[in-house]
């Protein structure tokens, strides 16, 4: 398959906005977004995306590193236990806003509004460029420019599969399945994977599971759920039949994807110290 394939496999087909309807979009979604991933911020530094940086010394104190999307700057606190100097860049000025709030306490951190292929256009300016389930990410072009910014490591994070037992009860009683949601947009990874395979660097995926209790309205499940008029008005029915307190409390099962990719100057560098190490021992040993 040509590389270009890979690309549209990557891109969903429902995500035509332009940059400044993207950034309303965000802004109108900034408290409920806050309010949503506080509420998953229970053990979060042990998800398996900082066991790896620790794990495979990824960062240092005087490492660099960018977020793309970084939203309200949860992954930016973590990586700042790492090290100061980390940026954080979303389209979105109210998400930054709770970024900084988040990382007021972090002397070196700093916030760039605005399309990030227009800030950051320096060759190996970072030691990390990470992104987690952003639209910011969508073509080959961003993925070259990820791997032109970094000077050591790129690491893309995305859901692979999400079950909601609530939306499965629904599917049921309807007797169809439901619209894909895009936590459940495998073919991205797919994409994603297979385009920096394509440009010369060799990415590793790794697979984090888990699962953890949600807590969601009825108007949440609906503003996720494409339905005819008679079907919405049994779902909502159903899911008032679920609320307690006007809440619905679930399950979710999720699995996330890491791509982690060392670029290949990197690696080759890895390899020959490597090399000249066992070299230099069998010396010492003669």
């Amino acid at each position: 398959m040509k590389i270009e394939e890979f690309e549209k496999i990557m891109q969903r087909e429902d995500r035509e906005e332009k940059q400044e309807d993207l950034e309303k979009i965000w802004d109108s979604k900034s408290e409920w977004f806050f309010k949503r991933t506080e509420k998953k911020q229970e053990n979060f530094s042990d998800r398996l995306i900082f066991k790896m940086i620790k794990e495979k010394n990824l960062l240092n104190e005087n490492s660099k590193v960018l977020d793309i999307g970084c939203g309200t700057g949860r992954h930016l606190l973590e990586f700042s236990k790492f090290t100061s100097y980390v940026i954080g860049t979303d389209i979105s000025s109210k998400m930054l806003d709770y970024a900084k709030e988040k990382l007021k306490n972090v002397s070196e951190a700093k916030f760039i509004h605005g399309n990030w292929m227009e800030n950051f256009t320096k060759e190996k300016e970072f030691d990390l460029v990470f992104a987690s389930m952003t639209p910011a990410i969508t073509t080959i072009e961003h993925i070259k420019r990820m791997c032109l910014i970094s000077k050591k490591y790129c690491l893309m994070e995305r859901f692979v599969y999400d079950k909601d037992p609530i939306r499965e009860e629904i599917e049921e009683m309807l007797g169809r399945k439901l619209n894909k949601l895009p936590s459940n947009h495998k073919e991205y990874t797919y994409g994603v994977w297979n385009i920096v395979w394509n440009l010369g660097h060799f990415p590793e995926i790794y697979y984090d599971k888990y699962i953890y209790e949600v807590e969601k309205t009825v108007t949440d499940y609906m503003e996720q759920i494409v339905c005819t008029d008679e079907e919405k008005n049994k779902i909502i029915e159903f899911l008032k039949g679920k609320e307690k307190n006007g809440k619905i409390m679930s399950k979710e099962y999720i699995i996330k994807a890491i791509i982690h990719t060392m670029l290949l100057n990197v690696k080759i560098a890895s390899y020959y110290n490597k090399r000249l190490m066992k070299n230099n021992k069998r010396k010492f040993k003669n």
